[in-house]
C-alpha cells in the first residue's frame, strides 16, 4: 500500500514537471515560429497547451503572434523610431504620428490597429484581472514579471497610439495634424459639439489659435474628426474616442512605474515627468480622466466629459 503511494506521488510530480516542460516548449517553438513571422502558426502552439494567464513568459510570446500579425517590431521601433521620438509636450504626439509604421493604420477597424491593440491587452490584463493599473500585475505577477510585460506594452502602446493619431487626426509624413492625404481634409481628431453642455470648455481649448492647437482652432472650423469617428453611432464615435485616451492613460500608468534596463530610453523616462503632469493640468478643466485605462470604463463616461479631455490634452499638443 505505502509503495503505491509513493508511486502515485511519483506520478503525480513527473506530471506537473511535465506540463510545466510543455508550457516552455511551446513558447521556445512560438518564439522560434516569430522570427519567420509566421504568427498563426505560433499562436497555435501556445494554444495547445492551454493559455497560461499567470505566466509571464507565456503571455509576453502569445502577445506577440498578435503584434506579428499587425505589422510590429520591436527592432523597427528601436532603429527606426526611437531616435525620433520627443518627449516634449508640444512635440510628443506629433513625433508619435510620424514613426514608421504610423501609417498603416488606413481605416478604423485596419488589423494593424486592432491586432496591436489585442496584444496590448493581453499584457495588461494578466491573471484575469479586469482593470488595468502596474499595482492590479504587480499583483498577480510581482514586481519583476510586471516591469517585463509592462516595458513590451509600453512599446506597444506607443506605436499604436502612433497609428491612432496619424489617421484620426490626418497627419502627414511628418506627423502634422490635419495635413494628411486624407480625402475628407478633416482638421480635428474629433467632431466637437461646441453646441454640446461643455460649448465654453471644448471652445477655450480649441480658441487660441495654431500656435496652441493646429489646424484644430476656432479660425478653422468647423471642427471635424474623420467621418469614421463622427458616424451616425454615438457609440461607436465614443468608442473611437476612448481608444486614444486609453491609450494614453496606460502609457502614462507604465512610464511612471517601469525600471528601464537599457541605456537607449532617456527620452521614455522623460515623458514619465512632462505628462504625468499634463495630463492632472488637463483635468482642471473638466472630470479626472487620467485614471480611464480600461475601455468600458472609459465608455461609461458622458461623451462630452470625453471632448473636454481630448480638446485640452489631445488637440492643444498635438499641432
Amino acid at each position: 500500500m505505502r509503495n503505491t503511494l509513493l508511486f502515485s506521488l511519483l506520478l503525480l510530480l513527473l506530471s506537473c514537471g511535465s506540463d510545466s516542460e510543455k508550457v516552455s516548449n511551446a513558447i521556445d517553438d512560438a518564439n522560434f515560429l516569430l522570427t519567420d513571422r509566421n504568427c498563426l502558426g505560433a499562436r497555435a502552439v501556445l494554444d495547445e497547451v492551454g493559455y497560461q494567464s499567470t505566466n509571464a513568459r507565456y503571455l509576453k510570446a502569445y502577445a506577440s503572434t498578435y503584434a506579428c500579425e499587425a505589422n510590429y517590431s520591436t527592432i523597427t521601433f528601436f532603429t527606426d523610431d526611437l531616435t525620433n521620438l520627443d518627449a516634449s509636450s508640444g512635440g510628443f504626439f506629433g513625433s508619435l504620428a510620424a514613426f514608421s509604421t504610423s501609417s498603416l493604420m488606413t481605416s478604423a477597424t485596419d488589423p494593424d490597429f486592432t491586432k496591436l491593440k489585442q496584444a496590448i491587452d493581453t499584457l495588461l490584463y494578466p491573471g484575469g484581472i479586469t482593470v488595468s493599473s502596474t499595482a492590479n500585475r504587480n499583483a498577480i505577477l510581482g514586481q519583476s514579471e510586471t516591469n517585463n510585460l509592462n516595458v513590451q506594452a509600453l512599446y506597444m502602446i506607443l506605436v499604436n497610439f502612433g497609428r491612432w493619431l496619424r489617421y484620426y487626426g490626418n497627419a502627414d509624413a511628418t506627423g502634422l495634424k490635419g495635413a494628411g492625404s486624407n480625402p475628407e481634409g478633416n482638421n480635428c481628431l474629433f467632431t466637437y459639439d461646441t453646441g454640446g453642455p461643455n460649448f465654453a470648455l471644448v471652445t477655450d481649448a480649441l480658441n487660441d489659435g495654431a500656435a496652441e492647437t493646429g489646424s484644430c482652432n476656432s479660425a478653422n472650423t468647423p471642427y471635424e474628426g474623420t467621418t469614421d469617428i463622427s458616424t451616425a453611432d454615438p457609440a461607436t464615435n465614443k468608442a473611437r474616442l476612448c481608444q486614444g485616451i486609453v491609450l494614453f492613460n496606460n502609457l502614462i500608468d507604465i512610464i511612471v512605474n517601469v525600471t528601464f534596463t537599457t541605456t537607449d530610453t532617456d527620452e521614455l523616462n522623460d515623458l514619465a515627468t512632462n505628462f504625468n503632469t499634463l495630463c492632472e493640468d488637463a483635468t482642471v478643466f473638466g472630470d479626472a480622466l487620467c485614471d480611464l485605462r480600461d475601455q468600458s470604463s472609459c465608455e461609461a463616461i458622458a461623451i462630452e466629459d470625453l471632448e473636454v479631455f481630448s480638446a485640452w490634452l489631445f488637440e492643444r499638443n498635438f499641432k
